[in-house]
């Protein structure tokens, strides 16, 4: 039965039709599933926004407040009338912002809840029973069942108690009699409130007391053997404060309850968690230590960059990373295998990562890498930032199973829709309280849980939020960096690089080179000497200074570049405080002694000739100049050219040449020669675009604008005012629906209130026939109805009702 007083469809359409168009654009950015699809009248939204699914999507957006003020609503709304006053003073807090709010978000109308929000809130809200007249109603269509009578002495006052099954479910359905007679009205009339329970208990023996005390707060059912009632719970029930919900289940109505708590819904007021225990960490302490993170984890992503440019990561049927391509990934990075993925994560936000490849698929530094290695560093941390926050990508996931299959870095499947808001969440928290305040997880989790109480993530994931905060130096030693809170506040690029350019420590240009090969760097190095000393050292240590080391793998590295060996030296001296070492000076000139003895090459193609008279006409012929030949040997000649461009350039000048093998045998067959060599010089990579969709084109991350709502609003009042005209064609005058949610909403309710309703079903055929029905049961799927004319009972599928109307009353 549909809770006494809640708000019908109908009544929502009305309330929602007296808004602007500013509140409804509002409704629908607040709850954007009733937005998709979109709906084709402001009867279809009503509809939809009083249904469950809709309503728990909205109740996971209420604070703590909100959320008991919504119960207090429902617990309230059968009794009395629902008012701000009323509701302040059942939660024990100012219930008027809440109210508005839940007013804006139509989960109530006019201080009437919907009844899905009674149905959300499960059967006991605020802890509390049925109500005294839930308890007294038969409601119509039901037959009387009788029950035997439990073996106690109070059995005669089981009149009108519903008939209940063990469990919780009974209660509020009652609709059969026990071994008295009459619909409740042989009770004792209960004590409804302080004053008169009071009254009622001045005689009560101390285990009634007691009793009541045990229900009054919730749950509201209490369990009895059925051959021994206590007497506490005889003498209750004897003097009407208790009822029956079977021979077993005795409940505490819900007027009794309320007198027994003075009108409160809750014991205690509603209190947001304390702050006081939160760590204090100095400000030049957090930003320390969040600039040194944000400058690291840029680093980190230059350098994977830079790997895969050189040799990209092999992309696995699900789209990821392979567990090999990680492993080799951390040893170039330096770093544990989950911070290379988080690493990976990090660059595929920002959009610094495609796909490429035909054969072999794999992920390569995309177009945006090349502008965003050009940029300085605070605006490259800026964009890793940025994408972080907006991102629907959940990295803490890789390597977790899901259904047996592990989860690999880059995989498509690793988006969820609430990341985005976690993230902004989680940033909301720390910028709430004052600077170098550092709470640990679980404080942030009691934080969200209050804002949330029904959508709050599990400690393991708020910790993961945090630590990816921290890599990425949005937070320093736990607590919201200067910078990061120019993040949470939405500063455009000037003014968030220039946060942490004040963060970060001044560059210094001095170099310490020592008689061990290493050298020292008392500080964050310039652009320029860190460049230098990544072409030529090996790093061994990083921090508040960069330790390097120079070897001769080192050195060979930048010979390998370029750089001559006297250049080398003179580059470092122009930063050495002192003299270069001998042992510096002898271990560069002696690489660059035994550098290049032996040459590699790059070719596309070779060409081997009989007559060295014909190679060198080859080299010397105009038509064959776009193959760039060169000669190697007096019959071997070279070109960047692949080998299906050489073959068709040497046919065209005349000649007849045919396509050798890796094994120096012709290759004929397939195509032949000419197309197998045009597989062969096929280009392997051509650059792709990000995989990863930004944050404005994300399906999770995408809110509807007022470009958006406009229209749709706009088509939702057309709508209405077709239903209305349609309506007035109807002989009844009621309207019709045709709206699959709006229709389903009209045969719940008149299931609940035991109405008629008018009922279009499509027949196998496709044949419509109209019938007129009192819905019984809607559930799974399928509605059950009695045909009122027939005098017949069916039960059908849902989609094969097209339309539903309700019968007025006479």
């Amino acid at each position: 039965m549909r809770a006494h007083g809640t708000v019908t469809t109908a009544d929502l359409a009305v309330a929602l039709e007296r808004r602007d168009d500013a509140a409804l654009a509002a409704l629908l950015a607040a709850r954007p599933d009733l937005a998709s699809p979109a709906p084709s009248s402001l009867t279809s939204l009503a509809a939809r926004a009083a249904s469950r699914p809709s309503v728990e999507r909205a109740l996971a957006t209420l604070d703590t407040v909100e959320l008991a003020v919504a119960e207090a609503a429902v617990a309230l709304t059968p009794i009395r009338k629902v008012t701000a006053a009323a509701l302040t003073k059942a939660v024990g807090v100012d219930a008027a912002p809440a109210l508005t709010r839940l007013e804006d978000l139509a989960l109530v109308a006019g201080g009437r809840p919907v009844a899905a929000l009674s149905e959300a809130l499960g059967p006991h809200p605020a802890g509390l029973g049925p109500t005294l007249a839930e308890l007294d109603a038969e409601p119509a269509g039901h037959t009387a069942e009788t029950h035997a009578p439990p073996p106690t002495a109070d059995a005669g006052t089981d009149a009108g108690i519903g008939t209940g099954n063990g469990t919780d479910a009974g209660i509020g359905t009652g609709h059969g009699t026990g071994t008295g007679t009459g619909t409740g009205a042989d009770h004792p009339a209960p004590p409804t409130t302080a004053t008169a329970l009071r009254a009622a208990l001045k005689d009560a023996p101390a285990s009634a007391v007691g009793t009541l005390d045990a229900l009054t707060w919730g749950p509201p059912v209490g369990t009895v053997r059925a051959d021994a009632v206590p007497e506490g719970a005889a003498w209750l029930l004897d003097h009407g404060l208790l009822r029956r919900l079977s021979p077993t289940q005795l409940v505490l109505p819900r007027e009794v309850a309320l007198a027994a708590r003075g009108g409160r819904t809750r014991r205690e007021a509603p209190q947001p968690p304390a702050t006081e225990g939160y760590r204090r960490v100095p400000a030049a302490v957090v930003d320390a230590e969040g600039a040194r993170s944000a400058e690291e984890v840029v680093r980190l992503v230059g350098v994977l960059l830079e790997t895969w440019q050189h040799e990209g990561a092999g992309v696995l049927r699900s789209g990821g990373v392979g567990v090999r391509e990680l492993r080799r990934t951390a040893a170039a990075l330096e770093v544990e295998e989950a911070h290379a993925a988080l690493v990976a994560e990090l660059a595929a936000m920002a959009g610094l990562l495609a796909q490429d490849g035909d054969e072999q698929v794999v992920w390569v530094p995309s177009r945006a890498a090349d502008d965003w290695f050009a940029d300085p560093l605070p605006l490259r941390w800026a964009r890793l930032a940025r994408a972080w926050v907006t991102t629907a990508r959940t990295p803490w996931l890789i390597g977790t199973r899901d259904n047996g299959t592990l989860r690999s870095a880059l995989e498509p499947t690793l988006e969820r829709g609430w990341a985005v808001d976690l993230r902004r969440r989680t940033l909301a928290v720390l910028a709430a309280v004052p600077p170098g305040t550092a709470p640990d997880a679980d404080q942030v989790r009691a934080a969200l849980s209050w804002e949330r109480p029904r959508a709050t993530a599990p400690a393991p994931t708020v910790a993961a939020v945090l630590a990816e905060a921290e890599t990425l130096g949005v937070t320093g030693a736990g607590a919201l960096t200067a910078a990061g809170r120019a993040l949470v506040e939405g500063a455009d690029d000037d003014a968030l690089t220039a946060t942490l350019e004040a963060a970060l420590p001044e560059a210094v240009g001095d170099l310490l080179v020592q008689g061990d090969l290493t050298a020292v760097v008392p500080g964050r190095p310039l652009p320029e000497l860190r460049e230098l000393l990544e072409s030529c050292s090996d790093v061994e240590s990083r921090g508040s200074a960069l330790t390097v080391r120079f070897t001769a793998g080192s050195v060979r590295r930048a010979l390998d570049a370029g750089t001559g060996a006297a250049e080398l030296l003179e580059a470092l001296a122009r930063y050495s405080r002192t003299p270069l070492p001998q042992a510096l000076d002898y271990l560069v000139r002696d690489a660059a002694r035994r550098h290049g003895q032996v040459r590699v090459g790059a070719a596309a193609s070779y060409l081997r000739v009989e007559d060295a008279a014909l190679a060198a006409q080859l080299l010397g012929s105009p038509a064959l100049d776009d193959l760039s030949l060169r000669a190697l040997a007096p019959t071997v000649l070279i070109s960047p050219a692949p080998p299906g461009e050489v073959l068709e350039a040497l046919r065209e000048a005349g000649l007849a040449p045919v396509l050798e093998g890796p094994d120096g045998t012709v290759v004929l067959g397939g195509d032949g020669p000419v197309g197998t060599a045009r597989a062969l010089g096929r280009r392997r990579r051509q650059r792709g675009l990000p995989t990863f969709p930004g944050a404005a084109t994300s399906a999770y991350t995408r809110r509807l604008d007022d470009a958006d709502l406009r229209p749709l609003i706009a088509r939702m009042r057309a709508g209405e005012e077709q239903v209305r005209r349609d309506a007035a064609r109807r002989a009844d005058g009621a309207p019709a629906a045709t709206d699959p949610v709006h229709a389903l909403a009209l045969l719940r309710e008149a299931a609940a209130d035991g109405d008629q309703v008018d009922i279009v079903v499509v027949g196998a055929r496709g044949t419509p026939e109209r019938r007129r029905v009192r819905p019984l049961s809607v559930d799974g799927g399928r509605v059950r109805v009695a045909d009122v004319e027939r005098e017949t009972e069916l039960t059908l599928a849902i989609h094969r009702i097209s339309a539903v109307a309700a019968v007025p009353a006479d």
